[in-house]
């Protein structure tokens, strides 16, 4: 992953920051790696549809 060079900010929640701290546990990352990559997944997912 490269460097990031931007700050996103948002609510959540109290049980579903539990949720991604529990899955970036299980994965051994961070929670914003977790994100990072759900995100980036997404985007992917996104651009690749007609």
């Amino acid at each position: 992953m490269a460097k990031t060079d931007a700050i996103i900010t948002m609510r959540v929640t109290n049980e579903f920051k539990a949720r991604l701290e529990a899955e970036a546990q299980k994965e051994r990352r961070s929670v914003s790696n977790l994100i990072f990559k759900v995100m980036e997944e997404y985007l992917d997912q996104q651009e690749d549809q007609p």
